[in-house]
C-alpha cells in the first residue's frame, strides 16, 4: 500500500447560479430570451467545505483505514476504506458537478453510492441532489432528497431541495410545505427566498411580499436582496412587481451588475414592443457596466430584428455568440436576421447550429421547434421536400409537447412573429469553465487516482479473505479503473473472478498479468482452466504448451490440456494422453468423463458410453457425465434402428 498522499482538493469557482433560481415559468413577450436568462440566476451560493477541512478528513479516513489493516483489524479497514472512498468519490463528483460536467457527476456520484458506507448525515445524497437539480435531473433530486427527509425529517437541507424539486416538477404546494419546514428548521436568506417563490407560484403574492419583508428586515434593506426579490416576481409573471423591486435595486446601488439589464428584461416582460424604448435604455446602461454583456447584446439584436433594423441585430448577435458560443439562442435569431436579408444558405446554417446546441428539448418551452420549422421552411425553397417534411413533423411533434406541458400556464400574452415561439421555460446557463479550472480539476484527480486504486485492492484482498471473491472481483475491477498500473492487480483480480467461478471475468487480467511475466506458472495454469471452462480449446493449448513436460504431475491440468488438444484440431494426440492418464489414474472420474466426451465429438459413441459409464461409477452426481451419457446412448439408439 502507498504512503498516505491525498492531494489538496480542487473546488472550482461555482457559477453565479442558484437551484431556485432555475425554475422559470415565463410568458413569451417581445425579448423573452433575455428574460428568461436574467430571472434564471440567484445571488445565493452553494456552501461548500473548506477544501484543507476537507482535505484533512479524507487524508485521516484513508490513513485509519491502513492501520486498521495492518494491526489485522479487517472489518475495521473495510469500514474506513468505504468511508474514504464514499467521501473522496463524494467530492469528486460535486467538482465536476459545478464545472458544469453532470454526466461526469452522475457516474462518480453513482459509484460513491455504490460503495455503501453509511450516509447517517445524508451529505453524499444531497450534493448529489444538488448537482441533479442543477442540470434539471428533477426525477433523480426529488428521490435523493426525499430519502434524506425520510430518515432526517429536521434536515432543513433536505427539506430545501426537495422542495425546490417539487417547485421544478410543477407540485407547489406540496413545494410549499416542504420550503415551510425549511425554514422553520433554519430560516436563512436561501430557504426564505425558495419559500416565497412557492408561495408565488401558488399565486400568493401576499404571504410572498410578508417573507421578503421579514428578509429584508433580518438581511437587511440592501440592493442585492432586491434584485433577487426582482427575479423572483417576474419569474412567477409579476413583472409590474419585480420592476418595482428592481428600481429599489439601482437606487441603492446604480452600478450593480445586472440590474439595469434584469429592469429593462421586465419593461419588456410588462410591455411588449411598447416597452422596447424604456428597455434599450437600461440595456445600454448595463453595457456601460459590463461591455461584455451577453444577455443585454443578444437582447438589443432581438429588438433590432423585431424593428427590422437588420444590419444592427446580425452585428449585436454574432458579437453576443462570440461570448457565448453555446447557447443555442442566437443562432435561432441569426437564422432568422439571415432569412430577412435573403441569405438562405447562411439562415440554414444558423438554424442547423441551434438544433445541434440544444442538448435539452424542453428548453425555453421547446423553443428549438421553432428552429425546425424555420429550417423546414427553407428546404421547401431549396426543393429538398424529404427533409423539409422531416423537419415539419419534427416542430409539429415539439409543438405539441410544449401545449401539453404548459397549457395551464399559459396566459395569452401576445407572441411576435420574430419570436415565433411558444411561452418557454429555459435552463440556468452555465458558466463557461476556463481551461485552468479544468486542469486543476483533472490534476486533482489524478492525484487522488492512486488512493482510490489502492482502497478498492484492499478492500478487495480483504473480501477475497472471506471468501467473497465476486465482491473481490467487483472491488479489483473498480480500482483498474483508478490505476490499471497497481502491482499485482491484475494477478488479484483475475484469481478472485477464477475462486467464484468467474471465468470469462479473469481471462482478461490474468492475460494480461501473464504477458507482463511470461514466466508465472501459477497464472498460466489458472488461465488455462478459465479457458477450459468456457470451452476455449485452442487458447487453452497455446496457455499450456510450455508447461506440457510439466503436466503429468497435475492430473486435472493434464486432462484439460489433453482434452483440448484432441477438440482443437490434434485428435490422435489428445486422445493418447488421455488414455495414459486413464490408466495411471483410474480413480479420477474426470478423466473418464474427458475421455468419454472426446470420443463423442468423433462419433466414438460406444467408446464414449463406456468411459461415461466409468466416470459416473467413481462420481455418481456428475450431472455433466450423466448428460453426455444420455445424448451417447440416444446416438447408438438412433444407428440401431435405421433401415
Amino acid at each position: 500500500m502507498p504512503e498516505s498522499n491525498i492531494p489538496a482538493a480542487c473546488h472550482p469557482e461555482e457559477p453565479k447560479r442558484s437551484i431556485a433560481g432555475s425554475r422559470c415559468l415565463l410568458v413569451l413577450l417581445v425579448g423573452s430570451l433575455a428574460v428568461a436568462a436574467c430571472f434564471g440566476q440567484n445571488a445565493a451560493k452553494t456552501k461548500h467545505s473548506s477544501t484543507a477541512s476537507h482535505n484533512d478528513t479524507l487524508k485521516q479516513q484513508y490513513d485509519a483505514a491502513q492501520r486498521a489493516q495492518f494491526a489485522g483489524d479487517f472489518a475495521a479497514a473495510s469500514r474506513d476504506y468505504q468511508a474514504f472512498l464514499s467521501a473522496a468519490l463524494g467530492h469528486l463528483a460535486d467538482s465536476h458537478a459545478h464545472t458544469g460536467d453532470y454526466p461526469g457527476a452522475v457516474r462518480l456520484f453513482d459509484e460513491a453510492i455504490a460503495v455503501g458506507a453509511p450516509d447517517p448525515s445524508g451529505d453524499l445524497r444531497l450534493a448529489y441532489a444538488q448537482a441533479a437539480l442543477l442540470s434539471r435531473d428533477v426525477p433523480k433530486a426529488k428521490s435523493l432528497a426525499q430519502s434524506v427527509v425520510s430518515e432526517i425529517p429536521k434536515n432543513a437541507e433536505a427539506r430545501f431541495l426537495l422542495g425546490e424539486a417539487l417547485l421544478q416538477n410543477d407540485e407547489a404546494d406540496s413545494a410549499r410545505k416542504e420550503l415551510e419546514s425549511a425554514v422553520a428548521l433554519d430560516p436563512n436568506y436561501k430557504n426564505g427566498l425558495a419559500l416565497a417563490k412557492a408561495y408565488l407560484a401558488l399565486a400568493n403574492t401576499k404571504d410572498a411580499a410578508r417573507v421578503f419583508g421579514e428578509m429584508t428586515h433580518g438581511f437587511g434593506d440592501k440592493a442585492a436582496i432586491h434584485l433577487d426579490f426582482g427575479r423572483a416576481y417576474a419569474e412567477a409573471g409579476y413583472p409590474d412587481l419585480s420592476i418595482a423591486e428592481f428600481k429599489k435595486a439601482i437606487v441603492e446601488d446604480p452600478s450593480l451588475r445586472e440590474a439595469h439589464y434584469c429592469l429593462g428584461a421586465s419593461y419588456l416582460l410588462s410591455l411588449g414592443e411598447a416597452g422596447f424604448p424604456k428597455a434599450l435604455d437600461e440595456f445600454h446602461r448595463e453595457l456601460k457596466l459590463n461591455p461584455n454583456d451577453y444577455f443585454s447584446l443578444s437582447q438589443l439584436g432581438y429588438i433590432a430584428l423585431s424593428q427590422h433594423k437588420l444590419p444592427e441585430a446580425e452585428t449585436y448577435l454574432k458579437r453576443a455568440a462570440s461570448l457565448n458560443a453555446a447557447n443555442p439562442d442566437n443562432p435561432l435569431l441569426l437564422g432568422q436576421v439571415y432569412m430577412q436579408l435573403n441569405r438562405p444558405a447562411e439562415a440554414e446554417q444558423a438554424f442547423r447550429q441551434a438544433i445541434a446546441l440544444t442538448t435539452d428539448l424542453s428548453r425555453n418551452h421547446y423553443q428549438v421547434q421553432r428552429a425546425h420549422y424555420l429550417l423546414g421552411r427553407l428546404l421547401v425553397q431549396a426543393g429538398h421536400a424529404d427533409e423539409a417534411k422531416e423537419q415539419m413533423e419534427i416542430s409539429a411533434n415539439l409543438l405539441k409537447q410544449n401545449m401539453v406541458r404548459d397549457q395551464a400556464r399559459l396566459k395569452g400574452a401576445p407572441i411576435s412573429e420574430t419570436a415565433g415561439a411558444p411561452a418557454l421555460q429555459r435552463p440556468t446557463d452555465t458558466a463557461p469553465v476556463d481551461a485552468k479550472t479544468k486542469r486543476e480539476l483533472e490534476s486533482f484527480s489524478a492525484q487522488l487516482a492512486p488512493a482510490l486504486a489502492d482502497s478498492y485492492n484492499n478492500l478487495g484482498v480483504i473480501a477475497a479473505g472471506n471468501s467473497e471473491y465476486a465482491t473481490a472481483a467487483g472491488y479489483f475491477a473498480k480500482a483498474a479503473k483508478w490505476n490499471p498500473t497497481l502491482p499485482d492487480l491484475d494477478y488479484n483480480w483475475g484469481r478472485a473472478a477464477f475462486s467464484g467461478n468467474l471465468y470469462a471475468l479473469a481471462v482478461p487480467p490474468l492475460s494480461r498479468y501473464l504477458a507482463a511475466h511470461p514466466h508465472e506458472d501459477g497464472a498460466r495454469r489458472v488461465l488455462g482452466i478459465s479457458y477450459f471452462m468456457q470451452k476455449d480449446y485452442e487458447s487453452v493449448v497455446r496457455t499450456l504448451r510450455s508447461l506440457e513436460a510439466q503436466l503429468a504431475d497435475a492430473p486435472q491440468l493434464a486432462y484439460m490440456y489433453a482434452q483440448s488438444l484432441a477438440l482443437s484440431g490434434n485428435y490422435a494426440a489428445g486422445v493418447d494422453r488421455l488414455r495414459s492418464l486413464s490408466k495411471a489414474n483410474p480413480s479420477v472420474a474426470e478423466i473418464h468423463r474427458a475421455l468419454g466426451e472426446t470420443y463423442a465429438s468423433h462419433g466414438d459413441y460406444h467408446l464414449a458410453a463406456d468411459e461415461l459409464r466409468a466416470a459416473l461409477q467413481l462420481n455418481a452426481a456428475d450431472q455433466e457425465a450423466k448428460d453426455q451419457l444420455a445424448a451417447a446412448l440416444a446416438h447408438l439408439e438412433a444407428k440401431s434402428i435405421k433401415p
